[in-house]
């Protein structure tokens, strides 16, 4: 009789990936029976499961500050999003097409997270938000939000009335991310167009700084056959922790305001306005950009050369930024800071102002140590006019900017 091989046991990261193939036959299961009401309890114990998987995964980095994350608990991860994406399909396939937004997140608040807060850590914490938008076409959307180190994730699903039930037609979350920044988390918030597109605008967990990007995604749902499809993505730095990052429509596209960093190396950040008008299915960035005059030219020196040229007069545009590309050399070196000085009205035009630029380096600089660049204050923002060494003798205003 031949000997029987010997069985080697599992690594941990095998462990994990047998739990999720179980999880998926599991899944596939009860997908396929969706529409039976009411929702089958084999979904919500596999929900149960995946979280604990994951929070045990977790528990393993307790006190860790590393933005890696291990292969085991990447997959659960995955795992924990798939089941909870199949668990609420299911309950959505069970809803009516009348279904108030309250009473289905109390539902699957229920079923989903039963011991929310439970933990003294707080980190087996499911978040459940669920809006219902009726234009351009009936939609109901189902944020969740878990706890991971250094931030948290998102999953955002969209349903819309397939064959008399809630069908997803939207499914945004981050896959298979090893490092924490991966995440759909820090901050997440969305909105839906007149044209029935999302706009999901998110931040990036981090460990280490305060300093990180933000990324927004024009997304068309699922329509029919068509798959869902992004139809354009932005990215832009902005600073974790100081404000409240606010999404809100315009009358032609929308408008996104956060803290971001400025090139002044005193002043640090200052209020950022990241508006965007959709053209089509691209996305273009317009004004207002900022708050005041010295916070547009610090944008206006950190835009892609192309919207600088669309906010600067024309007939000064090129002049203006060979200006811009000198200076952003200069203060791209090590030995040469920058700060902004005063901002100045001038006499006869009162729309018309004066940003003062301070360059400080140990060595002569081309151009001198100070820069001055002209602006003119729009209903909807501000142009930039030219950017000079010498100080306009019209501007002699008082400082605006003192002491902010």
């Amino acid at each position: 009789m031949r000997p029987s091989p010997t069985r080697c046991p599992r690594s941990p990261l095998e462990s994990v990936v047998a739990g999720a193939t179980l999880l998926a036959l599991i899944l596939a299961g009860t997908a396929a029976r969706a529409a039976e009401c009411p929702v089958p309890v084999t979904l919500e114990h596999a929900v149960a499961s995946a979280q604990q998987e994951l929070q045990r995964r977790l528990d393993e980095r307790t006190g860790e500050m590393d933005d890696s994350l291990a292969p085991p608990l990447v997959a659960a991860l995955d795992a924990y999003k798939e089941s909870l994406a199949a668990a609420i399909d299911a309950q959505l396939a069970c809803s009516d097409e009348a279904v108030a937004a309250d009473a289905l997140q109390a539902l699957l608040a229920t079923h989903l997270a039963p011991s929310n807060g439970a933990s003294e850590a707080g980190d087996d914490s499911l978040r459940l938000v669920v809006r219902r938008e009726d234009t351009p076409d009936p939609m109901l959307l189902v944020n969740a939000g878990f706890d991971i180190p250094c931030g948290d994730d998102n999953l955002l699903l969209g349903y819309s009335r397939e064959n008399g039930h809630w069908v997803r037609s939207l499914d945004w979350r981050s896959k298979g991310y090893t490092e924490i920044s991966g995440a759909n988390g820090d901050f997440f918030r969305h909105l839906r167009l007149p044209g029935g597109q999302l706009v999901i605008a998110h931040g990036t967990p981090w460990c280490t700084s305060r300093w990180s990007r933000l990324s927004i995604d024009i997304v068309q749902p699922r329509q029919g056959d068509t798959p869902q499809r992004v139809l354009d993505h932005v990215e832009h730095g902005y600073v974790r922790d100081e404000v409240e990052t606010r999404l809100k429509p315009s009358p032609d596209g929308f408008e996104l305001r956060t803290e971001v960093g400025m090139l002044d190396v005193d002043l640090l950040t200052r209020p950022g306005i990241l508006r965007y008008r959709l053209d089509g299915e691209a996305l273009h960035r317009v004004q207002p950009a900022a708050k005041s005059g010295r916070d547009f030219v610090d944008e206006w020196l950190q835009v892609g050369a192309d919207t600088a040229r669309e906010w600067s007069e024309p007939d000064n545009a090129s002049e203006s930024l060979l200006a811009r590309e000198h200076l952003l050399a200069l203060e791209a070196r090590r030995d040469v800071t920058l700060n902004y000085g005063a901002v100045r009205g001038c006499q006869a035009e009162p729309e018309r102002f004066q940003v003062e630029l301070e360059l400080t380096s140990e060595q002569p600089l081309e151009g001198g140590t100070h820069r001055y660049l002209a602006i003119r204050q729009e209903p909807g923002g501000f142009t930039l006019l030219s950017v000079s060494d010498a100080a306009d003798p019209a501007c002699q205003g008082p400082d605006l900017m003192a002491r902010r």
